[in-house]
């Protein structure tokens, strides 16, 4: 009776360490964002897809953007050529152990941004304010659109 008791509770012990193994190895990923991939998909997306814009380099990232490029592995984006519309959008990804420092440096930005707008189109102006931010891993995002809510779900597939 008490080896068929061991025996029982030894094969609830195995499958129980076999429940937690699969569920580290298949649910419990941290969550990346393929930076390319996600400037493909909102590159090709309205409003980016019509406007004319430039591409964001990592010399503009730390001359315009005031973030320290060499806590940045990559950056990719589009802003808009001319002053008359304030869609952009910006994936840089950090590298490890930078992300606080990168996002409260594109916080500065952002915060300069949208003070620019305020004075300037309120339409554009109130893009700026219900833009989409978030961060995935060590990237960082930004979307200003009028359907950057959108814009996001998309790059999150």
């Amino acid at each position: 009776m008490k080896k068929k008791i061991l025996i029982a509770i030894i094969v609830i012990l195995v499958i129980a360490l076999i429940a937690v193994g699969a569920y580290f190895i298949f649910f419990n990923k941290e969550k990346t964002l393929d930076i390319n991939v996600a400037n493909q998909t909102l590159a090709n997306s309205y409003p980016f897809n019509e406007l004319a814009t430039m591409d964001v380099t990592t010399e503009e990232l730390g001359t315009v953007m005031g973030v320290n490029t060499e806590n940045v592995e990559n950056v990719v984006g589009k802003i808009p050529m001319m002053n008359v519309q304030a869609s952009m959008y910006l994936l840089v990804q950090a590298k490890e152990g930078a992300v606080d420092t990168v996002k409260s440096e594109l916080d500065n930005y952002l915060t300069q941004y949208e003070e620019q707008w305020s004075r300037y189109l309120p339409e554009q102006y109130a893009l700026v304010q219900n833009r989409v931010e978030g961060t995935v891993g060590n990237t960082i995002y930004v979307i200003i659109a009028e359907n950057a809510d959108t814009l996001e779900q998309e790059i999150m597939k």
